[in-house]
């Protein structure tokens, strides 16, 4: 009697089993072989990918800001030289150096350092003459002296004594004066555009929520920030025409510089 009550047992159970394995091999059959494969079906096959994963669907607004601030001038540029034209090269050069060096000198006296002049350019050319060969007729160019030119940069912060210093190195030889320029100085420069980065993005993002906010869309995050610096371009300078006549003021004006940055900014529905 308790052997056919095993029996029984025995049958039951391996009947139940069977079914358990029909059932599962039955519900996977509406799962791809790709599906079953995947480690996100695997987890829920209904479940939906993060929004965060679908890079190409974020939704992003474009916008430029701008920072700009007026600075006044802090250094003074002015090129002047001597010209002299002589029989030869050696006297041309001579002649140019006596008078370049009294030129500099009364800046020197005034307060002008060594520090703060160069040589801009130095050049010596050959003076030519045309003239008519009687024998054939032809115009024909001869070489009657040379030319030197030397030309000296001062750079310096005294922006209010750019008259006198003018007038002292045409009253000591000086008998050339290209062009007079008021800019601000490289390490100035980097200071302000430093300062105003901050300032441009704050505007990016002011532009940005009122360009979104009648698409009802919120700022969620950042996509991307480049920052142009080069906005700043040296006032023009005076040249030979536009200078003065005797002791006349020259006055430098404020010159702005500007920081452009571009930021992409991420969005979605408010």
């Amino acid at each position: 009697m308790d052997n056919r009550i095993n029996i029984v047992v025995i049958v039951g159970v391996v009947l139940t089993l069977a079914f358990a394995v029909t059932f599962t091999q039955t519900d996977n059959q509406g799962i791809s072989q790709d599906e079953q494969e995947s480690p996100l079906v695997k987890a829920d096959v209904y479940s939906e990918m993060p929004y965060k994963h679908f890079s190409g669907l974020e939704k992003t607004v474009d916008v430029v800001g701008t920072a700009t601030e007026s600075v006044e001038p802090d250094t003074l540029i002015i090129e002047f030289g001597v010209e002299t034209v002589a029989g030869t090269a050696k006297e041309a050069l001579e002649q140019n150096s006596e008078m370049l060096l009294s030129a500099i000198g009364s800046l020197k006296a005034a307060g002008i350092t060594d520090n703060e002049l160069s040589t801009s350019r130095l050049n010596i050319y050959p003076v030519y003459q045309s003239h008519e060969d009687l024998l054939t007729g032809r115009y024909v160019q001869e070489i009657v002296g040379f030319q030197a030119s030397n030309v000296l940069s001062i750079e310096t912060d005294q922006l209010s004594d750019a008259a006198k210093i003018i007038d002292l190195a045409i009253e000591n030889g000086a008998n050339r004066v290209d062009f007079v320029s008021f800019t601000v100085s490289p390490p100035m420069v980097k200071s302000v555009k430093e300062s105003l980065i901050e300032e441009a993005v704050l505007d990016a993002k002011a532009k940005a929520k009122i360009a979104i906010k009648p698409l009802n869309q919120k700022i969620v995050g950042i996509s991307s920030v480049v920052v142009n610096d080069s906005g700043y371009s040296p006032a023009p300078m005076l040249q030979r025409a536009e200078m003065f006549a005797g002791s006349a003021p020259i006055y430098s004006s404020d010159q702005d510089i500007s920081v452009n940055v571009n930021v992409i900014f991420l969005i979605a529905d408010v």
